[in-house]
C-alpha cells in the first residue's frame, strides 16, 4: 500500500491530509492539530513518519488490526491512528465496493443538540471503538462531535459513525483553532 502525507494550509491554519492507494484506489484522513490543546503539526508530522514504515507493509484487508499494530510500534497517539484508519476503511470500501454507512453506521435518528459529554471519535484512536463506544457508555449521555474538516476529508466515515449515536453536535474546523 502506498502511503502519502501533506499539510495543507486553509484560512492560515495548518492540518495535515493522509492518503493511502492500492490499484488505483485511494482513501483520506486528516488530522487537525489544536494548539489550544497543545498540539501542532510538527509533533503529527513525526509520527506519522514513525508509521510510515508499517503502513506500507500492511493491505487494506489490515483495516480491522491497524491501530493495534501501530499502537504496539508507537503508543499513544490516537488521532493519528485514526486517520490511518479512516484512509484505509475508506480505501477497503472502494475496493470491496462496501457502503460505509452499512459497515460503520447505526440505527439511531440523532438529534443535533448537546447531552452529556462532548465525544471527539478522533480522540478514541479507532474508528471500531467509536462505532461502539456507546454501547459500552450505556448510563450516561454522549454527544458525538462531528467535525467538519476543510476539504471534507473523512466526512463519509465520521457521518456514518455519528448515526450510532443519540446526540450530535456539527462543528466546523474553524471553531476548534
Amino acid at each position: 500500500m502506498k502511503f502519502f502525507y501533506n499539510l495543507e494550509r486553509k484560512d492560515n491554519f495548518e492540518y495535515i491530509v493522509l492518503r493511502v492507494e492500492e490499484n488505483n484506489l485511494s482513501g483520506t484522513g486528516a488530522i487537525l492539530p489544536i494548539r489550544k490543546n497543545g498540539e501542532n503539526y510538527k509533533i503529527f508530522m513525526g509520527v506519522i513518519e514513525e508509521y510510515r514504515s508499517i503502513v506500507e507493509k500492511l493491505h487494506c484487508e489490515d483495516v480491522f488490526v491497524i491501530t493495534g499494530i501501530l499502537e504496539e510500534h508507537f503508543p499513544n497517539h490516537p488521532k493519528v491512528k485514526f486517520a490511518i484508519q479512516a484512509a484505509v476503511l475508506e480505501l477497503f470500501s472502494k475496493k470491496y465496493n462496501l457502503d460505509i454507512n452499512k459497515l460503520l453506521g447505526g440505527l439511531k435518528s440523532t438529534k443535533n443538540e448537546l447531552c452529556g459529554e462532548r465525544l471527539f471519535p478522533e480522540y478514541l484512536g479507532d474508528v471500531f471503538h467509536a462505532k461502539y463506544y456507546p454501547g459500552t457508555k450505556k448510563e450516561t449521555n454522549t454527544t458525538f462531535v462531528l467535525t467538519k474538516y476543510p476539504n471534507n476529508e473523512m466526512d463519509t466515515i465520521l457521518s456514518a459513525l455519528s448515526s450510532n449515536y443519540e446526540y450530535l453536535e456539527v462543528i466546523s474546523w474553524r471553531e476548534l483553532l
